[in-house]
């Protein structure tokens, strides 16, 4: 069988040619999410009431299938033992999955083998995954970057590790699709009289007070046109957001 492969996917770690000995065979693996709209009909009126971004202010999304065709080839009685594994690593598992055609994403979910055929040495695995609507970014602002994977032409470096703040500091963090909610990891923290360890978004005009160790905020999120987040104070911060696209 031909060993230049052109698409597959590594599913938790392993990929479906170089580890199952599968191959992709279709091209439609991606499912679109559905937008989550709610429209209000005005009685006694032709025109109605859009309300699908008035909780959140942004559109939200259904979750998305990826639906795989798995074919392979091998001895006939082989197949029972490749099946029993791919199951067992596989079917019910909540998944990571990294397409060969986006290796800067991944998409989440749970699988599920929804049927196996084979006709003599040829076997097929039809395979589904309920993920996220997102594709997220393969990494996050906190962990280290894989070159090999990046997109030069529409990835975005994101690295807000050890930002050390003695006086105040600007870190500019870029949008993503998705909203982000940072969360910062404060160490080397000092208390100084009279002056507050605190974040300022410059977006938002608002300030949050942090604290040594872990700091989360649920009304801190960084809109899709990107923000410019402000430290005050005397303290080491890792800043942890991870963006995505639909």
């Amino acid at each position: 069988m031909n060993q230049n492969i052109s698409f597959g996917a590594t599913l938790n770690g392993k990929h479906t040619w170089k580890n199952y000995g599968l191959v992709v065979s279709n091209t439609d693996v991606v499912g679109m999410p559905k937008p989550k709209t709610l429209i209000v009909e005005i009685p006694g009126s032709s025109k109605h009431l859009d309300l699908t971004e008035a909780l959140t202010g942004r559109c939200e999304y259904e979750g998305r299938t990826l639906s795989f065709t798995l074919g392979g080839i091998g001895k006939i009685e082989s197949w029972a033992g490749r099946l029993r594994s791919f199951l067992n690593e596989i079917h019910g598992k909540h998944v990571k999955v990294i397409l060969d055609s986006e290796p800067e994403y991944y998409f989440e979910g749970r699988a599920e083998v929804k049927n196996f055929e084979r006709t003599r040495a040829l076997g097929q695995i039809e395979l589904e995954i309920e993920c996220d609507p997102y594709k997220w970014d393969l990494a996050a602002s906190d962990e280290d970057w894989l070159w090999d994977t990046f997109n030069f032409e529409s990835g975005i470096i994101r690295d807000y590790r050890d930002v050390s703040v003695s006086s105040y500091i600007d870190l500019l963090v870029p949008g993503s699709h998705v909203p982000m909610v940072p969360t910062f990891h404060v160490r080397n923290y000092q208390e100084t009289e009279g002056r507050k360890n605190y974040v300022y978004s410059i977006k938002l005009r608002k300030s949050w007070t942090l604290h040594a160790g872990t700091n989360r905020f649920a009304d801190l999120v960084i809109p899709e046109s990107g923000d410019t987040l402000r430290f005050f104070g005397t303290y080491t911060v890792t800043v942890s957001v991870r963006g995505g696209n639909l």
